[in-house]
């Protein structure tokens, strides 16, 4: 193996850099790297010494571009900034959740670092797009054919591949929101021990959530005619009967029966008793967040073969004639945008009169972001962008930023409650759902748990819809159709997320004194 010298250190940025370039990496994240992995090097020959010896791998997986750069020596996070304040560490390690900054562990006498470039893939619209028009055009031709031949396509090949996804989906959505609920807890928990920060974000995000859902459910209520169950009258026993069952018989009993209330509660349970001896759990914490790469890695392989689970589907229902299950698809989407533009005139309102600015002073601070959010659907992709705006921009302290702005990417998206809350009374009216008291109290708690814990991953919303369909007792039937508008919904409602984020982020700061500048 090369020893730990300038020279190897310059000829290695050479290879990587040749490597990149036959791997059709665009020269922006090229050089991007090649600096990380430079700075990476010298930081360990500044560290270690040229006694230390280092080797560089390189390969593509699943799409992705790899470096694993394994250095010897003695343990030594090439990120880790002694004279770094808890919220920057706080920081490094939700970018490292993100995939935005390299990962780094230290195994059998090495430290090892790997570096990772996604592929180049579609927008996911345009894949959902093509699956969408696929179905509607062999679901039309299969009609053609004789009723026997239907049927078998149908029961015997689509179905069976259909139900065998969802089952996958259902298995793996329960760990990972399990998972991240547990380290979501442990990471804000660690993180509000040091500060008031924590607790007065999150309280804020909470409150901010619960009033834009109960928000969507006055605004709601004239449009939807909702089947009312008998269990109405009785609501109060059902819903006293609801909240006792939440806590189960044991700690097996929630994920084998798919139970994610109870599944939500033990992930709740684990979490604050991490956090209550966090000196003695640093084994736990590393094995639940090594344990929430592994599922969050498999839902996100899962995610990409939606646009075949959508095909499928639709291909049932056009092939079928059961076009019912498209019905109230319209009040779905144009539900969820009119909420989300009304967040939009709100917040700028209130944000305005916070700071005492007008409309056209806030936005061309919050434009940059939003139109990020907008054309990528990506918050993960606008966090450089939204850092620089809060600090910049608004003038919040960065000892505040870099503790809320991924804080909020993660557990705070108020688009995504409203869009739960509308899928489900969407699809619950048109599949004739009964209803009752406790199911809104279901639907309410889900919505604010579901947008919190969804992890930003390719599916994660995917799962998110399959639990929430479950534990409702909606028709798994109308999933694909709200999948396929999901994926156009997604954009505005991202950018509308980040925008809001930004938002409440500026009145907390306010309220705690910590804007730099007016």
């Amino acid at each position: 193996m090369p020893q730990l010298t300038r020279d190897e250190i310059s000829q290695a940025c050479e290879q990587a850099d040749t490597f990149l370039r036959d791997k059709g990496v665009d020269s922006k994240a090229r050089i991007r790297l090649r600096l990380q992995l430079e700075e990476t090097l010298l930081r360990f020959l500044e560290k270690l010494g040229i006694e230390a010896d280092f080797s560089l791998r390189m390969g593509k997986r699943f799409g992705s571009v790899k470096l694993r750069l394994s250095v010897s020596g003695a343990m030594l996070d090439p990120f880790a900034d002694s004279e770094s304040t808890d919220e920057e560490d706080y920081l490094r390690r939700a970018l490292v959740r993100m995939g935005q900054i390299p990962v780094w562990r230290y195994s059998r006498g090495r430290n090892v670092v790997l570096f990772t470039l996604p592929g180049k893939r579609l927008p996911d619209w345009i894949k959902l797009s093509a699956a969408v028009v696929a179905a509607l055009v062999c679901g039309w031709l299969v009609r053609l054919l004789p009723d026997a031949a239907g049927v078998f396509l149908r029961q015997e090949i689509v179905t069976p591949l259909m139900s065998t996804y969802l089952g996958f989906l259902s298995a793996i959505a329960a760990p990972m929101i399990f998972l991240s609920v547990v380290w979501g807890i442990y990471s804000i928990g660690d993180a509000a021990t040091f500060s008031v920060l924590g607790k007065k974000l999150v309280g804020h995000y909470a409150l901010s959530l619960c009033l834009w859902v109960g928000l969507s459910a006055l605004l709601s209520r004239p449009f939807f005619s909702l089947n009312m169950g008998a269990a109405q009258g009785k609501g109060l026993s059902v819903l006293f009967g609801m909240i006792l069952d939440i806590v189960p018989t044991n700690l097996f009993t929630p994920f084998s029966r798919g139970n994610t209330l109870q599944i939500l509660f033990v992930a709740v349970v684990v979490g604050i008793a991490m956090i209550s001896i966090s000196d003695r759990t640093d084994t736990v914490a590393a094995l639940m967040e090594q344990l929430g790469f592994i599922v969050n890695n498999i839902m996100g392989v899962i995610g990409r073969l939606v646009p075949l689970f959508i095909f499928g589907s639709l291909f049932n229902i056009v092939s079928d004639n059961e076009t019912a299950v498209l019905k109230n698809a319209g009040k779905f989407f144009f539900g969820t945008v009119a909420v989300c533009t009304v967040m939009l005139v709100v917040y700028t309102a209130a944000t305005c009169m916070r700071m005492r600015c007008g409309p056209m002073d806030l936005w061309k601070k919050a434009i940059s972001t939003f139109v990020i959010g907008l054309t990528t659907a990506s918050s993960t992709a606008a966090l450089a962008d939204d850092l620089k705006t809060c600090t910049e921009g608004y003038g919040v302290s960065p000892k505040l930023a870099n503790f809320a702005v991924p804080l909020g990417q993660i557990i705070f998206k108020p688009g995504n409650a409203v869009m739960y809350y509308f899928a489900a009374l969407s699809v619950a009216e048109s599949g004739g759902v009964s209803v009752s008291l406790s199911w809104f109290v279901i639907l309410f708690i889900m919505c604010i748990v579901l947008s919190s814990s969804t992890p930003p991953i390719t599916g994660g919303s995917t799962a998110s819809f399959s639990i929430l369909f479950v534990q409702l007792g909606l028709p798994l039937e109308s999933l694909p159709v709200i999948l396929a508008i999901n994926a156009i919904l997604n954009y505005f409602r991202t950018a509308t997320s980040l925008f809001v984020q930004q938002c409440v982020l500026v009145d907390t700061a306010k309220g705690l004194g910590m804007i730099e500048k007016s």
